[in-house]
């Protein structure tokens, strides 16, 4: 999945797909696929959840390398928005991740 979002009045272009929980767990050592599973997890680290998400897509869109990511690198990145940026967009940025994660195949 593709999109382009406006965040913070910046156009940043997101790419979510098979290897975006992975890289998440990579970059911020944490299970996403717990964290947006468990409702009590997604309320108590929902919004820190949403823009470390929105991090790696953003870095997965612009083909960054991977590698080289970490949470230092995602400081600096975060510095360059508001500080409601991300909660202001949290419903939109999970839909470009769930989007990914439908199936396309019939039973």
């Amino acid at each position: 999945m593709f999109k382009t979002l406006n965040i913070d009045g910046k156009e940043i272009e997101f790419s979510a797909n098979a290897a975006t929980p992975f890289r998440y767990r990579q970059v911020f050592h944490k299970d996403l696929l717990s964290i947006l599973g468990n409702e009590e997890k997604a309320q108590n680290e929902g919004v820190e959840a949403v823009t470390e998400l929105a991090f790696i897509m953003a870095k997965q869109a612009e083909k960054a390398d991977m590698g080289k990511l970490n949470e230092e690198v995602f400081f600096e990145w975060l510095e360059g928005f508001g500080s409601m940026a991300f909660v202001n967009n949290a419903e939109d940025i999970l839909n470009v991740y769930m989007e990914s994660t439908e199936t396309t195949s019939t039973p």
